[in-house]
């Protein structure tokens, strides 16, 4: 009999604790977005160093082209870096409220207070935004943390936080696309358009030789002394060939840096969309009282790393 109340209380306190519910352990989020925050750092360096060496082999009176298209590129990274640095933060901030398993009015004010801090980070500026019809997304989050800081727990904080980082990734997104790849093809066009230029007179003469060499087959079959001439031609045709497969190798050479650029930009994207969806696990995990996932955005971290490689031995 004693057995049985022993069993049934210890049952009694195990429904107690489930009941309570313990938060999950959220440092793996945020350690992925660590992780992260570094590799968005490491990028922009490396992408920004590969224009510069671009410009370093072409004629010195083109450089300074090279030069401010690289100072424009980490600018425009700076907000980048800013962004990934107020993710850590925020990422931070949340692991150390599930860490202490607090709930309540002053965790919610700390999450929409984290969102704010995040909002400022991704450049979107909050103030005045609710009277101002041109900033659909500043107002968006505005009312966002609102709605936030009126939840009455942290799952539901967290639940409802997520539009607002679904709409901070997109619009990192879209910052890429309208400022990020435009500067990285510009530098591609002026390159391109420096080895052409390089070639430029090899090309026309050989253009010019073609037609000659063609001309010169039709009359060597009808005079045998134009034979010899005809040889010539084609001596110097293959001496221009090979200049013209040099650039032909640098053109080739070109797109395909071009190309890795591209796809580390690309792979930014991607990885920022993985926080989003990291952060939407987080969100889920607290609901479902489950361990956090934080695998994808950790893939996408070691996808980053081996395109960083890839960009610096361009």
């Amino acid at each position: 009999m004693q057995k049985l109340r022993t069993l049934f209380c210890t049952v009694l306190v195990g429904v107690a604790l489930s009941g309570c519910g313990t938060l999950p352990d959220a440092r793996p989020f945020a350690d992925a977005t660590g992780a992260l925050a570094a590799s968005v750092r490491s990028s922009g360096q490396a992408l920004t160093d590969s224009i510069i060496e671009t410009g370093a082999a072409v004629p010195e009176e083109e450089q300074s082209a090279y030069t401010q298209l690289a100072a424009k590129f980490q600018k425009t990274w700076a907000v980048r870096v800013q962004a990934a640095q107020g993710a850590v933060d925020y990422a931070n901030a949340i692991a150390d409220l599930m860490k202490a398993g607090k709930q309540g009015g002053e965790t919610v004010k700390t999450v929409g207070d984290s969102l704010s801090g995040l909002a400022s980070a991704v450049n979107i500026p909050l103030a005045g935004a609710a009277f101002d019809a041109a900033e659909d997304l500043a107002r968006f989050i505005v009312d966002r943390i609102a709605i936030v800081r009126a939840s009455q727990s942290l799952e539901d904080a967290l639940a409802k936080a997520q539009p607002a980082v679904d709409r901070m990734a997109e619009h990192l997104a879209s910052e890429s696309e309208q400022r990020l790849k435009p500067t990285l093809d510009s530098a591609y066009k002026n390159l391109r358009s420096s080895i052409n230029n390089r070639y430029g007179p090899d090309a026309g003469f050989a253009q010019q030789v073609e037609a000659r060499r063609d001309q010169l087959r039709t009359e060597a079959m009808k005079d045998n002394a134009k034979v010899a001439q005809l040889q010539e031609f084609d001596r110097l045709r293959a001496t221009l060939a090979v200049s013209l497969n040099e650039r032909d190798q640098a053109l080739d050479k070109a797109a395909a840096a071009y190309r890795t650029r591209l796809q580390l930009i690309n792979a930014l994207t991607a990885a920022t969309r993985s926080w989003a969806a990291a952060h939407r696990d987080l969100a889920s995990a607290v609901r479902e009282k489950r361990n956090v996932n934080a695998t994808e955005l950790q893939d996408t971290v070691l996808e980053l790393k081996d395109l960083i490689k890839k960009v610096r031995a361009l």
